[in-house]
């Protein structure tokens, strides 16, 4: 990146927050407050509060810049801040595997749960029960087939990404990787960051409900970019 980014966020009451990404750093204008300029070395981490923004920490004592889920392009913004880090920090980056949310885990097992319930009735009651059990297994299998497919566990190796769902574990060559960026689950009111990779045969991988997503997110950005460069 050479030039300055620009992005604009405007809060309920018509206050208005500006973000300007340049290759040494982050500069804020808070409303009615003076700038703030951080270096990419300064930051510490980033912090997200699900729903509402990302907080950069920062400084000796440990200072945070908001940055507002309902900021435009918000999702270029966070990318951009995260793979200005990726760069900063490659030599310090290994290997790690990162997994799902305990939310996660515990919403697919209740959903499995719910799938051998009717499994088990439908054996049971067969022969008084078989249109609504139909019916009822037609509306849950969907989402089951949705839920299994979602990855649960991902490790950025040096040279490919392993995706793994309960389905299969997916190995991704970085040659293969077309873009890696931030997106949202959820809706209007209520929005989840996830991460979004496109792969070259027009193929899509969503992962989301991570703990540590925006870490995760560097991490593949970190082993990607080499890759991207050549």
């Amino acid at each position: 990146m050479t030039e300055t980014a620009t992005y604009r966020f405007e809060s309920e009451r018509q206050r208005t927050h500006l973000y300007a990404i340049r290759p040494d750093g982050i500069t804020y204008h808070p409303p009615g407050r003076e700038s703030i300029t951080v270096g990419w070395d300064a930051i510490h981490y980033l912090q997200d509060l699900s729903g509402k923004r990302v907080d950069i920490v920062h400084g000796d004592g440990f200072e945070t810049i908001p940055i507002f889920y309902g900021t435009d392009r918000f999702a270029g913004l966070l990318t951009s801040v995260c793979s200005q880090l990726a760069r900063l920090h490659r030599p310090q980056i290994g290997t790690q595997t990162f997994t799902g949310s305990r939310s996660f885990f515990i919403h697919r097992r209740i959903v499995l749960l719910v799938l051998g319930a009717l499994l088990l009735g439908g054996v049971v009651y067969l022969q008084h029960f078989t249109i609504v059990w139909l019916f009822a297994v037609a509306a849950i299998l969907p989402m089951i087939v949705y839920i299994l497919r979602q990855p649960h566990t991902v490790t950025p190796e040096d040279n490919r990404l392993l995706v793994q769902n309960a389905l299969q574990t997916k190995s991704i060559a970085y040659d293969a990787v077309q873009d890696v960026v931030f997106d949202f689950h959820g809706d209007q009111h209520v929005a989840f960051l996830s991460i979004l990779i496109t792969i070259s045969d027009n193929s899509r991988i969503k992962i989301q409900r991570f703990d540590n997503l925006i870490l995760l997110f560097i991490f593949i950005i970190t082993k990607w970019q080499p890759h991207r460069e050549q």
